[in-house]
């Protein structure tokens, strides 16, 4: 009887230390957002990627995403494109061009690609708030507001909600147009809503 537990065990944390079959980490194509009828994005929820983060490629995340907030109307998101091992260091401006290349210089233990971005680390990070704001105005749906987070693949921000109205949205696409926010629509996210 303890033999068969212990044997029973045993394959147990062998699954659990070999975890699921899944795909590596992708970008996700462009054309992957579906679009609410105001125009506004629908971020896909967590795609199936269980790569961690290797130690070298997140310190440089680290140190690009502060290097961002100091340069923040100057430089977006940095985006950890762990599928392809490689930082990506987001300019915003010329002034933020000339700073990602110098930054990614610096001899990093990865792979830095920099891109152009039309939105800033300030300007995403004012969305943020602005988007906190609607939660408080008592339209018809913002009860179901329940966090925003930067979508660093693709520089701008996400607004988790329970259910999104047509009002919430016009709020949203009112401030910020159609480009700037995605909306995660997922019932699951329980009862606490940034209004409360």
């Amino acid at each position: 009887m303890l033999a068969r537990f212990f044997v029973v065990a045993v394959v147990a944390v062998a699954l659990l230390a070999v975890g699921p079959a899944e795909p590596a980490c992708q970008p996700r194509p462009p054309e992957s957002d579906a679009r609410h009828s105001s125009g506004l994005a629908l971020a896909p929820g967590p795609r199936p990627c269980h790569a961690s983060i290797d130690d070298r490629l997140g310190l440089a995340y680290d140190r690009a995403y502060r290097f961002a907030e100091e340069h923040g109307n100057d430089l977006g998101y940095p985006w950890d494109d762990r599928g392809n091992f490689t930082l990506v260091v987001s300019a915003a401006t010329p002034r933020g061009q000339l700073l990602a290349q110098q930054w990614s210089g610096l001899g990093w233990e990865v792979p830095i690609r920099v891109r152009t971005v039309t939105r800033s680390f300030a300007e995403l990070e004012g969305i943020k708030d602005g988007l906190i704001d609607i939660a408080r105005l008592r339209l018809r749906g913002s009860e179901d507001i329940r966090f925003t987070t930067g979508d660093t693949e693709r520089n701008r921000v996400i607004i988790g909600v329970q259910r999104l109205t047509d009002e919430v949205a016009a709020a949203i696409v009112a401030r910020y147009g159609t480009e700037s926010v995605a909306v995660l629509v997922d019932p699951p996210f329980g009862i606490f809503s940034l209004r409360d």
